[in-house]
């Protein structure tokens, strides 16, 4: 496949966009206590009650915070926290379901412990059934199902999971195409199915893939082949458009930084790449204001125009800071940064558009 001349953010720098559009800027800092944390998951904000969430390894937990006050509110224990291996350890994902009812969350023991909102404790856990960590999650409100990746068995697998009381595992499916890993998932609510991006094709490192699954049937629909990009993270920025974040440390030719690839739906291919603008970090949407965030690997966090695909700034960070989501009623972005690396002991970077 030969790609549409690559969008050559990157040396350009902030570059003019539309009167919406809007830039960055650091106005608070929310502190967390405990031991200084290094190890993030996740981090997730229940767009209702405003409450976010984030995966803490360190203290074996997940931080509660607060966005209409920005303040730190609480921390819910009982996960398995650092391991020897990363492949083991957890918290990892996490994900808000029916209405906000629940928070669900994936750990270091292929288990999800499932919290419920109003009592702040966990309710259930749920064994998927591998010898590794749980990782990245998605919901589908129509069919109520979370669909979890077990990124690190062999071989990798997706579990398709009930939201209802019983809990049912719908299907496992197992994806023996992967080389490395199963990376974030996200819901497309016009085809009513999953994708979920895996760095690396087996039979072909110099490609990643996009995998399609059903909720209903528990089927896999389709894995899409992605040449130019190892896919880590992705947001379904339209109906027909998902903007995936690409590492370069994968493949025969690895190399620091990555670069941002727009897939269409309808084509099944990658339209375009945009230099510098991915890596292994999350991603998120402001659908309100037409912007999606990526926290990228060479420590920034970049704003990119939807409508135009064109890069609105790209706000250095720190390094390791790779775990980010936004308020859409505030307009807000909330980064996760490390202790090492980061402005502080592990803190949560708050950004509002200016």
């Amino acid at each position: 496949m030969r790609l549409r001349a690559s969008l050559l953010f990157a040396a350009v720098g902030v570059v003019t966009a539309p009167a919406y559009a809007q830039n960055l800027k650091q106005v608070a800092t929310i502190a967390i206590p405990g031991t200084p944390i290094n190890q993030f998951g996740s981090l997730t904000i229940d767009q209702a009650s405003g409450l976010g969430y984030l995966a803490d390894k360190d203290n074996k937990g997940v931080v509660v915070f607060d966005t209409k006050t920005d303040t730190y509110v609480s921390r819910i224990a009982g996960f398995v926290g650092m391991a020897k291996s990363g492949n083991t350890s957890g918290p990892n994902g996490i994900v808000v379901v029916n209405g906000g009812a629940e928070v669900w969350v994936s750990d270091g023991d292929s288990s999800i412990t499932v919290i419920d909102t109003k009592s702040g404790s966990a309710k259930a856990r749920i064994v998927t059934g591998g010898q590794a960590r749980a990782n990245g999650m998605a919901f589908d409100p129509n069919s109520k199902v979370v669909i979890v990746a077990n990124s690190n068995d062999a071989p990798p697998f997706l579990s398709l999971i009930s939201t209802e009381p019983d809990h049912k595992i719908v299907a496992k499916i197992p994806v023996p195409e992967s080389a490395e890993n199963l990376e974030r998932s996200a819901y497309h609510a016009p085809s009513g199915t999953f994708f979920t991006v895996i760095p690396v094709l087996r039979s072909d490192t110099t490609k990643g893939l996009l995998a399609q699954t059903d909720p209903k049937s528990g089927k896999l629909v389709k894995l899409y082949e992605v040449e130019g990009c190892h896919p880590h993270s992705l947001s379904i920025v339209t109906d027909q458009t998902i903007f995936m974040g690409c590492s370069n440390g994968h493949g025969p030719t690895p190399k620091p930084g990555g670069d941002m690839a727009i897939f269409d739906i309808a084509s099944g291919k990658v339209e375009a790449l945009s230099a510098g603008l991915g890596g292994n970090g999350g991603s998120t949407v402001n659908s309100k204001l037409g912007l999606y965030y990526h926290a990228t690997t060479n420590a920034a966090v970049v704003v990119v125009d939807i409508k135009t695909k064109k890069l609105v700034q790209k706000l250095p960070t720190s390094v390791e800071a790779r775990s980010l989501d936004v308020s859409l009623a505030s307009g807000r972005v909330y980064l996760a940064s490390t202790a090492n690396n980061g402005p502080c002991a592990g803190c949560i970077q708050v950004f509002a558009p200016e």
